[in-house]
């Protein structure tokens, strides 16, 4: 990328963050560093036993962290070279597996998915797979970007080309981990609710968010995507949702 356009989209998503001031708070929290730096967090204890599913090369807990509250960390993901790309020494144990397809049970105290299940073709197959991995008394923590949020329908219908040449253009630090492809098979807050609900998990806490930066790097295309997510909001509540979290508890 040249400087001129380095700066000329730096200078679009100041804008976007700028009018985003005019909003309400809760337009503004961002679902995805929420979950990583107060909800995992949160539910950290001494001596857990964690699953991260999906969290491959990007593992929701550091290395640091593990070390000082003496966690044990599995990790769990399709592609056995991401685990390549994690931090050494963040896994105690590696699954290369298919979430969906695993038949562990009884043997977590966390199991957390963060941005992952938007990728996979059953989602409520692969929650109930969690739910299994759950000892009773288990908390399972996931966060997920909605079906609804108008990146996702995009997401869903551009061919893959486009959409890898759109992120190497306007998100060149992120195209790497953004760039899978994405099924969002009923990832939506009253789907999840659904799923959990019928596999006898205790939902805690459904936290949903409206915030994204996909529409960021061309401010006139942001605002009117903002006002459509206000409107939208008013009109569906949590269905309305860009990304949301589940904080569910196995009885």
């Amino acid at each position: 990328m040249s400087r001129v356009t380095h700066r000329a989209i730096a200078s679009q998503v100041a804008l976007s963050g700028a009018f985003d001031y005019l909003l309400p708070h809760s337009f503004r929290v961002d679902g995805s560093k929420d979950f990583k730096r107060r909800i995992v967090p949160s539910h950290l204890r001494p001596h857990l036993v964690v699953y991260d599913v999906g969290g491959g090369a990007r593992p929701c807990i550091d290395l640091e962290t593990k070390r000082r509250l003496k966690l044990t960390i599995v990790g769990m993901d399709v592609d056995d070279q991401e685990f390549v790309k994690a931090p050494i020494g963040v896994y105690d144990k590696t699954i290369v597996s298919d979430i969906a397809a695993c038949e562990l049970e009884g043997i977590a105290d966390l199991v957390i998915c963060k941005s992952t299940l938007e990728h996979v073709s059953n989602t409520e197959a692969a929650l109930n797979a969690m739910g299994r991995i759950l000892k009773s008394g288990g908390t399972l923590l996931v966060f997920v970007p909605s079906r609804n949020a108008l990146y996702a329908r995009l997401n869903s219908v551009l061919p893959e080309n486009v959409k890898n040449g759109l992120l190497s253009t306007f998100f060149p630090d992120k195209a790497g981990h953004l760039g899978f492809p994405a099924k969002y098979d009923r990832c939506t807050p009253r789907d999840f609710r659904k799923f959990l609900s019928n596999q006898g998990l205790e939902i805690e806490r459904l936290n949903t968010y409206y915030s994204s930066s996909y529409f960021s790097v061309v401010f006139p295309l942001y605002v009117l995507w903002r006002l459509w997510i206000v409107t939208y909001r008013a009109l569906a509540k949590e269905q309305a949702a860009e990304t949301f979290t589940i904080i569910a508890r196995k009885p």
